[in-house]
């Protein structure tokens, strides 16, 4: 089976790169929407994006949306650099919960296999710290504005999950989704755990 990212991110290509997978990328091109709940959201948008792409028949999709939510506030991507001061101005006061929906689209037997991973960080950091990070332009694309694996003033600590989910894919949880596909990964395990899963025949 072929694995093809729907995704132009650098970040989740790097994921599947350092777990020694051969993969596609292919831009998605569906509108990201937004459903009753973050958990929804972000399963919702995986699947469009994996429905979203050209793919042959024996390649399984992987589609993926990154929300954060803080202070009962959802965060996608920001607009421009003040939307941007203000969500990671919002982070500094409150801790965050970072929500990744994986879908894996099977082609050939026209399914999806689709789950979310949740972890909770907290951001530190002061006024300067902040400028200086929007300065450099990385918060451009990032769901909160930010991401872990930057270089910044600004210190962002994992307190609960997953770091992979907070970089926008969450490896165990994609590692069951492409084990219940029938995918044969190299050097790797399936994880146990309790994430939401469900099957769309």
């Amino acid at each position: 089976m072929r694995l093809v990212l729907a995704s132009t991110s650098p970040r989740r290509s790097r994921l599947l790169r350092d777990a020694d997978w051969e993969f596609d990328v292919a831009a998605p091109s569906s509108e990201e929407i937004a459903l009753d709940t973050p958990e929804r959201t972000v399963m919702g948008n995986a699947s469009a994006k994996a429905r979203s792409v050209q793919a042959t028949c024996d390649a399984l999709v992987i589609g993926a949306d990154t929300l954060v939510v803080c202070d009962g506030e959802v965060l996608g991507k920001p607009r421009d650099r003040e939307d941007a001061r203000r969500m990671l101005a919002l982070q500094l006061r409150y801790p965050q919960e970072v929500l990744t929906g994986v879908c894996v689209r099977d082609v050939r037997r026209d399914r999806e296999l689709i789950g979310f991973e949740s972890s909770l960080v907290v951001m530190k950091g002061d006024t300067e710290d902040l400028e200086l990070y929007l300065d450099s332009g990385l918060w451009e694309g990032k769901a909160g504005g930010y991401g872990i694996q930057d270089p910044s003033g600004m210190e962002v600590v994992l307190m609960n999950g997953e770091r992979d989910n907070v970089e926008g894919l969450p490896m165990k949880l994609l590692r069951r989704l492409l084990s219940l596909a029938g995918f044969e990964y190299p050097n790797s395990t399936p994880s146990e755990g309790d994430d939401v899963l469900r099957v769309r025949p």
